[in-house]
């Protein structure tokens, strides 16, 4: 079967897959959201899908909405598949009537964590493996039929930026072969109780030391690179940019010393600085104030020498 696709995407985690399904199927067009003003030049600049298009050769449409204009565009390139990751923008039921198949990429094992951050809460979360799964577009979000997954295993030591990168290869790896034969498939209605996930906004990265250490690992974790872990220390606001160890280390971890959550009570170069929290020890080893540079623990120590022995949250 030969496909005729219309790729929908914006950011950078989708561009592997459009890299990948441009050297092996048709495709036709790209649809991407409209440049965006960016920095302090406010200069309208091109998504990293747009750009990858352009560099592919591949015609590109934009559209501040999928109406009228946008569906009569679509219907003059062909396109008989969408195909959709990260695009940003719900279609309606005009928009899919469109084409013969739709296939939407998904990064949870659905339906588990519908919604538009995922990959943020299976860190959140601590899941030790990440799904990623293709399925048909439906006008709910994300309650489509599913037609292929994909896993791999968790460390407890991702980030939302690694993850991110983890996951758009291996979207880029699987995808295009089960288009290629989707003939061979079928897909299956989604099983088991769902989960939903809402967008990260800067109220969640607040931490709290009371809570366990797993827990605030995870969250520092799932912060990065935004809106970025933060705490409040000796008076001021810091921000918690990494910490020290996976899934294997939080097991093994040491008793807690006798004092309250929050106490930074050492300092190690090879793990960080040690954060009491409600069961175990938390090793902070990314730390950064307003309107500075990151700075791993060694070199913030060496000029903020007053944070050991200082308490979070006092």
């Amino acid at each position: 079967m030969k496909l005729k696709i219309l790729f929908a995407g914006t950011p950078e985690i989708s561009v592997p897959l459009l890299t990948a399904l441009a050297s092996r199927l048709d495709v036709v067009a790209v649809l991407t959201s409209p440049d965006k003003p960016v920095g302090r030049s406010k200069q309208p600049q091109p998504s990293p899908v747009k750009e990858e298009a352009q560099r592919l050769g591949i015609p590109v449409l934009q559209f501040d909405s999928l109406r009228t204009e946008a569906r009569q565009a679509v219907a003059k390139t062909g396109a008989d598949t969408l195909v959709t990751f990260a695009f940003g923008k719900i279609f309606g039921p005009k928009f899919l009537a469109l084409f013969e198949r739709t296939f939407n990429v998904h990064p949870s094992a659905l339906p588990l964590l519908r919604g538009p951050a995922p990959i943020q809460h299976e860190i959140l979360y601590g899941y030790k493996e990440a799904v990623i799964s293709l399925q048909t577009i439906s006008e709910k979000m994300d309650e489509g039929d599913i037609w292929a997954t994909e896993s791999f295993k968790l460390d407890g030591t991702e980030t939302t930026q690694s993850l991110t990168e983890k996951v758009a290869g291996v979207a880029a790896g699987f995808v295009p072969g089960v288009l290629s034969s989707i003939d061979r498939y079928s897909s299956r209605p989604q099983e088991g109780s769902a989960t939903y996930c809402t967008m990260i906004d800067p109220s969640m990265a607040v931490l709290d030391f009371n809570r366990p250490a797993a827990e605030v690992h995870a969250k520092i974790r799932a912060m990065y690179p935004w809106p970025k872990a933060r705490a409040h220390i000796d008076g001021r606001e810091i921000m918690i940019t990494s910490v020290y160890g996976g899934f294997e280390e939080l097991e093994n971890q040491e008793s807690v010393p006798q004092l309250p959550p929050g106490s930074v009570f050492a300092f190690e170069k090879k793990k960080g600085l040690g954060v009491v929290c409600k069961d175990s020890v938390l090793w902070i080893n990314g730390l950064q104030l307003p309107a500075k540079k990151e700075m791993d623990h060694v070199a913030f120590v060496n000029g903020n020498r007053w944070i050991v022995g200082a308490r979070f949250d006092e």
